[in-house]
């Protein structure tokens, strides 16, 4: 049975949605107000994360970062799903409260490219893992980037049909999890009720305040949940895109990677 903490992580819209699963408990949700709280609370084995990680400052690193995301849309046969990555300097004005047209300035200032909207708006959770990341070099092997529609694509062993937006898309992704991971749904349905204990809770400190904040979709609990799922597998059974045997990393030393885990390479 696993003995190790992982856990799954999510950006929902104020706060980070968490499934940890803690050696052979059942998965629980947690909503934090960053990711440092998550990974200072306890000693993660490692935290699979739905943002980039490994940003562009020039044009060097913006080949290197254009490669892992053209992997995944390759990989996970759904291109829209995979935004393009701000620069350094656009996620650090984001995470700064700069306004789209400042920050998508920046972008092109930095790699001659503008910034869309949504890419915007998720530039300051990009600027808040970045700046923790690089701060704490004992986290970068450990707290890795994957995007869930790469992992569900592996756990399945075969292209999506579905949008995760819809039932089908929730139901499609659950079939997946079966045979890695016992009684997904019910699964699904712990996570849920816990996220409305915490929103019934919420409301005095700062955490809470970022739990009210927080808009967690089923979707977005969904994701987490097959990233928690694929964070379960040893740390040597997972793949990486672009490719196993590259080593990417950005000007600071953080590693541009896409955990996900295949039988075979979805690349």
């Amino acid at each position: 049975m696993p003995t190790e903490t992982v856990a799954g992580v999510d950006w929902a819209g104020g706060a980070w949605l968490a499934v940890v699963f803690d050696g052979d408990e059942e998965p629980a949700a947690r909503l934090e107000p960053d990711l440092e709280a998550l990974w200072t609370d306890r000693d993660f084995d490692r935290l699979l994360v739905d943002v980039p990680i490994g940003l562009p400052d020039d044009e060097a690193t913006l080949a290197e970062r254009e490669a892992v995301d053209s992997a995944a849309r390759s990989a996970a046969e759904r291109p829209s799903s995979v935004f393009p990555v701000p620069s350094r300097g656009a996620c650090e004005a984001a995470a700064a409260g700069a306004d789209y047209e400042a920050v998508s300035d920046r972008n092109r200032a930095d790699l001659d490219k503008g910034l869309s909207r949504q890419s915007y708006h998720i530039a300051p959770a990009v600027g808040e893992v970045d700046a923790f990341l690089r701060g704490d070099e004992s986290a970068r092997e450990a707290v890795m980037e994957a995007h869930p529609e790469v992992c569900f694509r592996g756990l399945a062993g075969r292209p999506l049909d579905h949008s995760k937006t819809g039932a089908p898309g929730v139901g499609e992704r659950l079939a997946a999890l079966d045979g890695h991971l016992d009684g997904p749904s019910a699964a699904l349905g712990r996570i849920c009720r816990d996220l409305f204990d915490a929103a019934e809770d919420g409301g005095d400190g700062t955490e809470d305040a970022a739990i009210e904040a927080a808009d967690a979709t089923a979707d977005d609990a969904v994701d987490a949940l097959g990233l928690a799922t694929v964070a379960r597998r040893p740390t040597d059974e997972l793949r990486f895109l672009p490719g196993d045997d590259a080593e990417r990393r950005d000007a600071e030393g953080v590693p541009m990677r896409m955990a996900y885990w295949s039988p075979e390479p979805l690349a």
